[in-house]
């Protein structure tokens, strides 16, 4: 018996040196090789984007209610404000108002770089709640103030602003580099990056390399991370908003039946709610923890470098909070609930609108089939109302990402964490999955919590610091992307 005890207590002695020996292993977070870049301040930058803010360029989904006015006055301040940029590179038009801008590289045989951002901006529901105009475009000497700040004026100066700077050094790409300047990324980009990526890879190689938003600098994401961790968008997911109707007879309210419309839906989407498809810590997702265990306090680094022990609980403690339980599972949210005409009435149909945003690795088919099972006894019509597959996933381990992440250590705070993972919502660059898989999505501006309700709500603004980030960012990408040895 002795002979048995103490081999069960070798066994869990080795297993307890395992999982320590591999959490005190992990703890050497990446450090930059790179030496920092030029990060200045511009007050004469900041005013051109302030400026841009005061363009209401609102997104429509139709045209006709879209104010093209103010769209093309916003294309003739970027002319105006940019005569380097204009006289220098190529300009065209894409289907009334995205545009193209090209700078010709010296090799037209070598893939080019195609920079992404989008001067659409989400309508503004209370204004009276700002502190300054929305549309005002208030620089106040620290920030920058307005309706698309963030997202994504800043990306398309800080763009313009990079090139200016270049061009006045001197400099000449090898590559050529292509500005994609899109107009409705806001209602999903169908007519305008989609027409410019198709021009683009009519006209040569595919991309070596395509940039976008997504992905930011961000603060406080994790419990027990106090570094800035830079987290790049390597893929996005799906989605599906799916409609739900209930229909049963209705009637006067002083006489209910003992089961409504009302009550079918709404136990519906409760048991979506209550059923949500199983958390996921795999592929890229699995990536991201990966690359953040090193960062994390000595629990954290004694639970995530041994997943293979703990990955149930590593789950259980993601899910506690919004963002990360976002990231490990295609998440389940009720967006729309109608249902009556008046108060009088039992309503006789009811309806709910759920949106389903999809993890890689998972389909639209197979939310479908997640639905249909949860639903399968309730009295429910589905329809799909709009759907997408989530992308592919850009590799990690390409001289691309490589670029990417030097970018990041050059112009971003020296202690930074550089993670993949992948973007919770949609961007423009989802259209370039046909021809490229070399998409990555990063903006270096700061996110901390208070900052991710600015991004279409009140007050939304950003630093002239991290304006300043942005644009050395994007001017390391432009002349360093001469350098990357993949697609030509």
């Amino acid at each position: 018996m002795n002979k048995y005890l103490w081999s069960a207590v070798a066994a869990l002695g080795g297993l307890a040196a395992t999982v320590v020996g591999r959490a005190a292993w992990a703890t050497s977070p990446e450090r930059p090789s790179v030496e920092a870049a030029d990060v200045t301040i511009s007050d004469e930058a900041m005013e051109r984007l302030a400026g841009a803010l005061r363009h209401r360029t609102i997104t429509a989904r139709a045209p006709e209610d879209r104010d093209d006015a103010a769209y093309a006055d916003f294309r003739a301040y970027l002319r105006a404000k940019y005569p380097r940029v204009h006289e220098h590179l190529t300009r065209s038009v894409v289907n009334g108002h995205s545009v193209l801008y090209t700078w010709p590289g010296s090799n037209a045989a070598r893939a080019p770089l195609v920079f992404m951002a989008h001067y659409d901006v989400v309508p503004v529901d209370e204004p009276a709640d700002w502190t300054h105009p929305p549309f005002g475009g208030v620089y106040d000497g620290t920030h920058v103030w307005g309706r698309g700040a963030l997202d994504d004026k800043a990306s398309v100066c800080a763009l313009f602003e990079a090139v200016d700077q270049l061009l006045a050094a001197g400099y000449q790409p090898q590559r050529t580099i292509h500005l994609a300047i899109g107009h409705d990324e806001e209602v999903g980009g169908a007519a305008g990056a989609s027409a410019v990526a198709a021009r683009i890879a009519a006209d040569g190689p595919p991309p070596a390399l395509v940039v976008d938003e997504g992905g930011a600098l961000t603060e406080g994401a994790l419990p027990g991370i106090d570094a800035p961790i830079a987290f790049v968008g390597v893929a996005e997911k799906g989605y599906l908003s799916l409609a739900l109707r209930a229909t049963h007879p209705g009637g006067h309210s002083s006489v209910p039946t003992t089961r409504t419309s009302v009550d079918i839906i709404t136990e519906a989407v409760q048991r979506l709610r209550n059923t949500p498809l199983p958390a996921r810590l795999d592929g890229v997702t699995g990536t991201t923890f990966d690359t953040l265990t090193p960062a994390m306090p000595f629990v954290g680094r004694l639970i995530f470098a041994n997943r293979w022990l703990f990955n149930g609980l590593a789950k259980k403690l993601l899910a506690r909070r919004a963002p990360s339980n976002a990231a490990i599972r295609t998440t389940t949210a009720p967006t729309r609930l109608t249902a009556g005409v008046k108060d009088n009435v039992v309503p006789s149909t009811a309806r709910a609108t759920m949106n389903f945003r999809i993890l890689p690795g998972q389909s639209v088919d197979d939310v479908h089939a997640h639905v249909a099972d949860v639903l399968e006894d309730l009295p429910i019509e589905t329809h799909v109302v709009q759907a997408g597959e989530p992308t592919p996933v850009a590799p990690t381990t390409s001289d691309a990402f490589a670029l990417v992440k030097d970018a990041i250590h050059a112009t971003g705070p020296r202690d930074v964490v550089v993670a993949p993972f992948v973007v919770p919502g949609t961007t423009d660059s989802r259209h370039y999955a046909p021809y490229t898989d070399r998409v990555y999505r990063f903006a270096p501006f700061r996110l901390t919590p208070d900052d991710q309700s600015r991004i279409h709500g009140v007050d939304e603004r950003i630093s002239a610091a991290d304006v300043a980030r942005m644009i050395a960012f994007y001017r390391y990408l432009m002349a360093a992307g001469d350098e990357l040895p993949v697609r030509g």
